[in-house]
């Protein structure tokens, strides 16, 4: 069983799936030939039978990616760290896309070519559901029928900054996600993790997430004053060895 077979079924078994059931073929032009890895350049296509963004009227939309810590130095700071290697970002948990925007134009300005791939079910975190009178989190939600639509907010903003030729939505929870990146040997030099704020979610997406940092790569996240997330992440890197470093307003894991 190759290093990516094994990955897949221990990433597999922590979500609950059998490797059965993730034998089927992928999709047409999902990979290439076998062995090979999808390279980050070719996540689009891999992904979208149709680019997403082809003839969205982001116009019809008010550029507004408010969100929670994404105008950080840190993300400038941790790519400059990777320098000309990094090829991706991953970002799990992107809601209005702020963040990824954030990191696309540090990447323009560093000179990078890397991609921005953001994985969300774009529904809301749990707080998101709380209180019906709160206007960033539920009313951000902009429910039609019941249903959340913030995720045409997301393709607008990205629209707007410029950037939809580097960041490129995945809609998915993100264990599927991590198994199918898994599943086509995608590797990426910085991993954001700032999707649910549950520690049992947050240990989940840790583990599940590490397993795709490329050599020399960065697992690092928001929040670190939610209890959920600061016990899931000193729980983690305690079991691997790892040490917890703090680069502006986000946590940083690194070998110890």
């Amino acid at each position: 069983m190759s290093l990516a077979q094994r990955l897949v079924k221990s990433l597999a078994y922590r979500c609950g799936y059998t490797i059965k059931r993730l034998q089927a073929p992928p999709a047409t032009g999902a990979t290439t030939t076998s062995g090979s890895r999808l390279q980050a350049a070719d996540l689009l296509p891999a992904l979208h039978k149709v680019d997403p963004y082809a003839g969205f009227e982001f116009d019809r939309y008010d550029f507004d990616p408010a969100g929670w810590g994404s105008k950080s130095p840190a993300f400038a700071k941790l790519i400059a760290e990777q320098g000309e290697r990094l090829e991706l970002v991953i970002e799990v948990g992107t809601w209005k896309g702020g963040s990824a925007i954030e990191m696309a134009a540090a990447i323009d300005a560093a000179g990078n070519d890397a991609t921005v791939l953001c994985i969300d079910t774009w529904l809301g975190a749990l707080e998101f559901w709380n209180d019906h009178e709160d206007p960033e989190r539920y009313g951000a939600l902009a429910l039609k029928n019941g249903y959340p639509t913030v995720y045409y907010q997301f393709l607008a903003n990205v629209c707007h900054a410029g950037h939809q030729n580097r960041v490129v939505p995945f809609p998915q929870t993100s264990a599927t996600a991590a198994l199918w990146l898994a599943s086509r040997g995608v590797r990426a030099g910085l991993i954001y993790v700032d999707g649910s704020h549950e520690e049992g979610d947050v240990y989940a997406d840790l583990c599940a997430y590490h397993e795709l940092l490329a050599e020399g790569g960065t697992l690092f996240g928001d929040d670190w004053t939610w209890d959920g997330v600061r016990m899931a992440v000193t729980r983690f890197a305690r079991e691997r060895d790892l040490e917890i470093r703090h680069v502006e307003d986000k946590w940083a894991l690194a070998d110890a």
